[in-house]
């Protein structure tokens, strides 16, 4: 067993390749490396590393605080060690939205003031079909906007909530669901351009974003579609392929992802833990 990290840069500005035995990942050596990359790379892929629950929960505890409220029991055995099992096997409503609205693009905690820090999915199970994630890089994004475009956006603010999710996965929503989805995640206002003390800028958009306050309805839903677009183009983009054994961390605050839909016959199972926040919207 070898203590050494390669991290190789994926090319395009997002994205590297980390190769290290997975009970050599949480030395204190290691874990400043992996903290390093990530800042920098934004999305760290582990290919075919095979890291175990315990590698994994060790790796967590070494990189920052575990986001213990981010976890559902569901019954299963990863739950009870504080591991979230992302599958399409959900029997509660709320859960199964939840892992179904991972098909549309967004960012994690737009619910709290203090986004997630980081996440570390681990593919248990690769999809027989579908099931790709991507990333969309917010920082490179933003700074690729002219600069008369940013001056227009950064005194708006925008209402995020569950329910502009939930609209998306039903066609006919009823009152008992948006009563559901209200309870989990109210309506909750944040700036449209969320200043981070990297110096580095993202646009707070995606599958929470309800919409513009203050701002006729068709033009708030114009002016998020077209910055979605704009965010997600290839250029800022890297979309990952899973293999059984890969495991991704990504820098949450720095990023927009999304799952690529997949049927529940593929059998795509990702175990997940999330990193507690460190820097508030503001």
């Amino acid at each position: 067993m070898t203590s050494a990290i390669e991290i190789t840069p994926l090319g395009g500005g997002t994205g590297a390749s980390v190769r290290i035995e997975p009970a050599c990942a949480s030395t204190p050596q290691a874990a400043r490396a992996i903290r390093d990359a990530l800042d920098r790379y934004h999305v760290l892929i582990f290919p075919e590393a095979h890291f175990s629950d315990q590698h994994l929960l060790d790796l967590s505890s070494v990189l920052g605080s575990l986001h213990a409220n981010d976890v559902t029991d569901d019954g299963t055995a990863p739950s009870g060690k504080g591991i979230y099992r992302i599958a399409l096997d959900k029997m509660d409503a709320n859960q199964l939205d939840y892992v179904k609205g991972n098909d549309w693009w967004h960012m994690d905690g737009t619910s709290y003031d203090t986004p997630g820090k980081a996440t570390l999915l681990k593919c248990e199970s690769a999809p027989a079909e579908g099931g790709d994630t991507g990333f969309a890089n917010l920082h490179a994004a933003h700074a690729a906007l002219p600069q008369d475009r940013r001056d227009q956006l950064e005194s708006l603010r925008v209402s995020h909530c569950l329910a502009a999710v939930g609209r998306l996965i039903h066609a006919e929503p009823t009152a008992a669901d948006f009563a559901r989805w209200n309870a989990v995640f109210p309506p909750r206002e944040h700036p449209l351009v969320w200043h981070q003390k990297d110096a580095n800028s993202v646009l707070l958009i995606g599958s929470t974003a309800d919409h513009v306050v203050g701002m006729e309805a068709s033009q708030s839903r114009q002016l998020l579609d077209e910055l979605l677009e704009w965010c997600t183009q290839d250029r800022f983009t890297y979309r990952h392929t899973w293999r059984a054994g890969d495991l991704v961390i990504f820098n949450n605050p720095a990023l927009l992802h999304r799952s690529y839909p997949y049927p529940a016959s593929a059998g795509r199972i990702l175990h997940r833990t999330t990193l507690r926040g460190e820097e508030t919207i503001a």
